[in-house]
């Protein structure tokens, strides 16, 4: 008694490789998405902890409100609230945060955050 044997053809092979690719993709789309939101949640909690960290030193220097615009990196650098001060200076997509003196009241931004809520019509508060 011979046994058969039965061998994958080209097209069953390229079948699969069609499924896998179609897998891939929608997995593929749907992270980029969360990338992007991710990098907006870690903003907005980067945003909030410099602007306390700043509100505070100002309320135990109050001669430091006027410079903070230029002075706030050195501030959050020396600050034992934070680990790593590098990494707080930045957004989620690696550009510098920006900070203003508004009437006494320190405002931290970041320029990628808000277009990204432009775009997306995000609800997310500065």
């Amino acid at each position: 008694m011979k046994l058969k044997r039965r061998f994958l053809t080209l097209m069953e092979i390229m079948v699969v490789i069609l499924l896998i690719m179609m897998i891939t993709g929608v997995i593929a789309y749907n992270y980029g998405g969360s990338l992007e939101e991710g990098k907006a949640f870690k903003t907005k909690a980067a945003i909030e902890k410099v602007e306390t960290i700043l509100n505070l030193a100002i309320a135990q220097n109050p001669s430091l409100a006027q410079d903070i615009d230029s002075e706030w990196v050195q501030v959050i650098s020396q600050s034992r609230l934070v680990q790593n001060p590098d990494a707080l200076i930045y957004d989620g997509w690696g550009q510098k945060l920006s900070v203003e003196n508004e009437d006494g009241k320190v405002v931290v931004y970041s320029k990628k955050l808000e277009e990204y809520q432009r775009k997306n019509g995000s609800l997310i508060k500065k």
